[in-house]
């Protein structure tokens, strides 16, 4: 598949996944918890498949032990993402604290992909 359609898809899956994941924050009923948590689910797959992609597509490094720092800073705010609706549901006391760790790692996914560090110095 073409490096284009990569992109749109893990932008197009983080972007709902995200929408989700803040739904679930925004007190979406029990009654659906199995849908949203599948949908969940499925968004991350197609954000993972389109982040891997985007990877071996852009550079060419199959092996993660050659990855660079930012793409690991990357997949652990992806885990995190994944992971908090199943988290939030069953902590709802705690949501002003997921909602302000999820951002910030939104946050520091972007500034990932925009500005590429390189943490080596």
């Amino acid at each position: 598949m073409a490096w284009p359609y990569y992109q749109i898809l893990h932008v197009a899956s983080i972007l709902l996944l995200t929408g989700v994941t803040f739904a679930v924050f925004g007190g979406a009923p029990d009654a659906r918890r199995k849908q949203i948590m599948m949908a969940g689910g499925i968004l991350s797959l197609l954000a993972l498949v389109g982040g891997f992609g985007l990877a071996a597509k852009k550079l060419g490094t199959p092996n993660p032990m050659d990855w660079p720092a930012w793409l690991w800073a990357k997949v652990f705010c992806w885990l995190w993402l994944s992971a908090i609706s199943g988290v939030a549901y069953r902590r709802r006391e705690q949501t002003p604290r997921w909602i302000a760790i999820t951002a910030f790692l939104l946050i520091v996914a972007l500034a990932m992909v925009f500005l590429k560090p390189d943490f080596a110095g």
